[in-house]
């Protein structure tokens, strides 16, 4: 009767979701708010100090969701390493002050040496910040933009399948 009890108790203990299903689940709420995020920003931006959308919004709403989706791949890994919201809030604002130092928002990345030019690279950030200021301020097309585009689908073919194995790992 023990036994029987604690199968029963076994049975309701698993999970009725595969762990793709938990990260879809998890990852759409964040994909949703992200990108209403980005929209509201962007008509503040346009509308409340005048910033011209010289380019195309379609393909700017189109690379804005491919690098939210960059972007949720590296916030997911970092959502595993951390054992509690307060290590995670931390480890974001670190993550986030690199990202930052790399994106040439602050200073120029070609007035910084060699090797963190190279590193940033590596950041997606820096990538995205390029294709924004491509498409607002000087109407650059795909045509213009495939050398920033391409850097970020590498990216996001890097960072997005071991994200997901590592999480997945973490589910099982």
């Amino acid at each position: 009767s023990r036994e029987k009890e604690l199968g029963t108790l076994e049975q309701l203990l698993v999970m009725p979701f595969t762990s793709l299903e938990i990260i879809i689940g998890k990852s759409i709420p964040v994909i949703i708010v992200g990108f209403f995020d980005f929209i509201l920003m962007l008509g503040m931006v346009h509308f409340a100090f005048g910033v011209p959308v010289r380019g195309s919004l379609i393909l700017l709403l189109i690379l804005a969701f491919g690098y939210l989706l960059v972007e949720l791949s590296k916030g997911l890994v970092l959502s595993v390493l951390s054992k509690n919201q307060h290590q995670a809030f931390l480890l974001v604002m670190v993550v986030g002050m690199v990202d930052f130092m790399f994106t040439g928002y602050a200073a120029p990345v070609e007035s910084m040496p060699k090797p963190i030019q190279f590193l940033a690279n590596f950041i997606p950030a820096h990538h995205w910040l390029n294709i924004l200021r491509g498409i607002l301020l000087k109407g650059s097309g795909l045509n213009v933009l495939w050398p920033q585009v391409l850097a970020l689908v590498i990216l996001g073919a890097i960072i997005t399948p071991p994200s997901l194995r590592f999480v997945r790992k973490a589910l099982n």
